[in-house]
């Protein structure tokens, strides 16, 4: 029984096809199957058909790219809920917002600032500790304030202050404890207590960690002030809205910034006044960092902060009991100021993050509370006049030279101190000496620095260039070590990483000057270096072929059994067309499988820079691989001395690549001041003298003759002299005559076409013990194999352009 809908022939006027459907704009299409590879055709299916076809699947990668990507982008990656989160310990915590934290704060401490028991939640508002840091000061570093003025800001740098370290756990001090410094002498007896409460040796040594106090004698820290008084006009409007009046808290700056501590190899001496010779000779081993918030109270000079180790997050609501109790009420307002503008930087920030967890150190996790005394203004000197002076350090107006510089808070009387109190841990510190930079000085500093480093290497560059000017025939390129060339690119380039990415993480006003010389030793290290040396190698190339590697021959030959199983060759050994064995050596094995490989040199050269760069910036390693870096000559020392080549490299080219290459490690590590805050390090010399060794050896090779040093069973075959002592015919006629059509008529160089002069080397003939001086004279003249006389220079400049004889056409032998 034949379908209603079966589609007659086609043309056959009694049944046509059924017209398109009404809501269609377009008639019908045929429908195309495949079955196999031949598409088949259905002119005339029914619109119900096509119509209950099922849509195409999607593929099944896209379907999964767009799982991950929805849910990567939802950042609901928590496997128990939106609300609930995984704490590093394992518990289940509630999930919290970085603004929602800082709004959590700010309400507690607006709670505690009103006495709102209700806002305040669970917060317990901390005790004043019963030892402040400020109690424990040396007198010498106490001033009064109604006679003295202080100086108001000291943003930047600390550096090389000594600590002096006492113990306040009752099982390490005793009663005479106190004197073992001289810094604790106004003590009368070592306090008992730690600087908040009643002692807790478990706790004391679960924060004390594996640092060891005892011998924490240096500090250094990183500060900056910010003035309080001062406000944006946005958050002026706001509190006008809010009816609130904004208080400016002149006599008061915030404080931020970062210190470290290190430890010294050598324990304090018991003696007094002997510690301070400790702390110089002793080499700092360890040193952790520390974050640090507080403020600093301008009418007296004094610095209160409190700071905990990098990676915790610092509860700046502590800071108002360091201080004394009529202070505490202004101090709580300051805190509550800096975690509203908290809230409001989160508010305004478009990405806010899951509240993330401490970084908690190995060393240790003691709170550090510090109290800081600046000394007084010198007489003759004003607040006025310094902040005269440091206006025109940061807008030059040109006439900073005539201003004198007024003194630092370094360079006043016993300069800054202070006391550092490491918190329920039993260890107080006195800090003393110590020199530091203010923020101007530091980048006008970086700022000459960067000009510096950019003379140094356009020198290198230039000289670079015009050392490839210089070397263009294959003749002068053949002469040069493409190694050398190669260690100077690395150089480059590890001075251009250091450079870059001091100029892009610094983000201040040094960042653009930084990246000026990092750009001329990408220049070098990128386009000119490498270039050079692959143009070196290419025209070395020839010689790598033409050697043949050390084998030994073995007089019993194989049996044809033992070298039936390996083709004609065992392990080691090569077997001649005569049926000779020779054993290769295993160097020239090494380097047979790796040209036969090149893959696997390469995976071999990427998995040695991987374990080299592991361990090559570690201090201890430094000065090794600078030494490696440095000893860039001796390649170029030993092609000259193998090959027998002179002239191979231009003399202006090796004496400023010398200097401009050293003046780097010279400024880093040899000048006291440089702003990389690296102290003097004596073995900075050893590579200057090595440097100087190389050099003079490069000059030496060029007067006495490339393997002047070798022995004579390192020293390649002796090449042809081209400076013979030619002897005069009046003196020893039998001898001269050799040269006698040479002396009689061929006294003209061919290439410059002027006579040369061999009066001299006449005269060192018979000169006696001078003959050695005024034998050197013979090298002004060139006596080539084909008998023809020529000027040195101007042979040599003719050999760098073709190694054949100008007027016989004669292969020359190198000169």
């Amino acid at each position: 029984m034949s379908s209603p809908h079966a589609s007659a022939p086609s043309g056959d006027p009694s049944n046509p096809p059924p017209p398109p459907r009404p809501t269609s704009p377009r008639s019908p299409r045929p429908t195309t199957t495949t079955t196999g590879t031949a598409p088949l055709q259905i002119p005339n299916l029914p619109p119900e058909l096509i119509q209950s076809q099922p849509p195409p699947r999607p593929n099944i990668t896209s379907m999964l790219f767009l799982t991950a990507f929805f849910f990567f982008m939802s950042g609901n990656n928590h496997p128990i809920g939106s609300g609930i989160e995984i704490g590093p310990d394992g518990e289940l915590r509630t999930r919290m917002s970085e603004l929602e934290y800082a709004k959590i704060i700010r309400d507690e401490w607006v709670g505690v600032i009103n006495g709102n028991e209700t806002m305040k939640g669970n917060y317990t508002e901390p005790s004043m500790p019963s030892l402040l840091p400020s109690s424990l000061i040396s007198p010498e570093y106490t001033y009064n304030p109604s006679h003295h003025q202080f100086f108001s800001n000291i943003t930047g740098f600390f550096r090389s202050s000594t600590l002096h370290p006492i113990s306040f756990d009752p099982q390490l001090h005793t009663s005479a404890s106190k004197s073992t410094d001289s810094y604790w002498r106004h003590l009368s007896s070592v306090p008992d207590l730690n600087s908040t409460g009643l002692w807790n040796s478990t706790l004391s040594e679960e924060l004390r960690g594996e640092w060891e106090w005892n011998r924490t004698v240096k500090w250094e820290m990183n500060l900056k002030e910010r003035n309080i008084s001062s406000v944006s006009p946005e958050i002026e409007v706001e509190y006008k809205m809010n009816g609130t009046k904004w208080e400016k808290y002149e006599d008061w700056t915030w404080i931020k910034g970062s210190l470290t501590l290190s430890t010294s190899s050598k324990s304090p001496s018991p003696n007094n006044g002997e510690h301070q010779n400790d702390v110089q000779m002793g080499s700092s081993d360890r040193s952790i960092s520390y974050d640090f918030f507080g403020l600093h109270y301008l009418p007296n000079g004094t610095y209160n902060l409190y700071g905990l180790p990098e990676g915790m997050r610092i509860d700046i609501r502590k800071l108002p009991y360091l201080w004394n109790v009529q202070h505490q009420t202004v101090t709580k307002e300051i805190i509550l100021r800096e975690l509203e503008k908290e809230v409001r930087n989160l508010d305004g920030n478009l990405m806010i993050g899951d509240l993330r967890d401490d970084d908690i150190s190995d060393q240790t996790t003691c709170p550090l509370l510090l109290h800081l005394t600046l000394p007084p203004l010198p007489h003759g000197v004003t607040k006025e006049e310094i902040d005269f002076y440091r206006r025109e350090v940061q807008n030059p107006t040109g006439i900073k030279s005539s201003i004198p510089r007024p003194p630092s808070y370094w360079e006043v009387g016993h300069g800054l101190g202070g006391v550092i109190v490491a918190d329920q841990c039993g260890w107080a510190m006195g800090i003393t000496d110590g020199h530091g930079i203010d923020i101007d000085s530091f980048w006008e500093r970086s700022i000459n620095y960067a000009a510096y480093a950019t003379v140094s290497q356009l020198v290198v560059l230039l000289l670079l260039v015009r050392q490839m000017e210089r070397t263009r025939t294959p003749s002068s390129l053949s002469k040069v070590s493409v190694y050398t060339i190669v260690i100077m690119s690395i150089t480059d380039s590890w001075v251009f990483s250091a450079h870059v990415v001091v100029g892009i993480m610094s983000d201040n006003k040094a960042s653009l000057p930084m990246l000026v010389p990092g750009f001329l030793c990408l220049c070098t290290a990128v386009v000119f270096g490498p270039r050079y040396a692959v143009l070196l190698h290419r025209i070395q190339a020839p010689e790598r072929g033409s050697t043949t590697p050390v084998t030994t021959t073995i007089t019993n030959r194989p049996t044809a059994a033992n070298a039936a199983g390996d083709g004609d060759s065992l392990a080691g050994v090569v077997v001649d067309e005569n049926g000779t064995a020779r054993r290769i050596s295993f160097i020239a094995s090494i380097k047979a499988f790796f040209s036969e490989h090149p893959l696997m040199r390469w995976l071999a050269i990427l998995g040695f820079l991987f374990c080299f760069l592991q361990f090559a910036f570690l201090p201890s390693v430094i000065p090794f691989f600078l030494f490696g870096l440095y000893s860039f000559w001796l390649p170029q020392i030993w092609r000259n001395a193998r090959r027998g080549s002179t002239r191979a490299l231009d003399a202006w080219f090796i004496l400023g690549t010398t200097a401009g290459r050293l003046a780097l490690p010279l400024y880093t590590f040899a000048y006291a001041d440089n702003v990389f805050f690296i102290e003097k390090i004596n073995w900075i010399w050893g590579i200057v003298w090595w440097q100087l060794a190389q050099v003079t050896m490069l000059f030496a090779q060029e007067r006495f003759g490339p393997s002047f040093f070798l022995p004579k069973s390192l020293a390649p075959p002796e090449s042809y002299n081209y400076h013979p002592l030619i002897p005069s015919p009046s003196a020893d006629p039998e001898a001269a005559a050799a040269f006698h059509p040479l002396l009689s008529s061929e006294k003209t160089c061919s290439i410059c076409m002027e006579e040369v002069d061999l009066s001299q080397n006449h005269a060192s003939a018979h000169a006696g013990p001078g003959g050695a001086a005024l034998g050197n004279k013979r090298k002004n003249y060139a006596l080539a194999p084909c008998g023809h006389l020529f000027h040195t220079d101007c042979l040599s400049q003719w050999m760098a352009v073709k190694t054949i004889c100008p007027l016989c056409k004669r292969s020359l032998p190198p000169l």
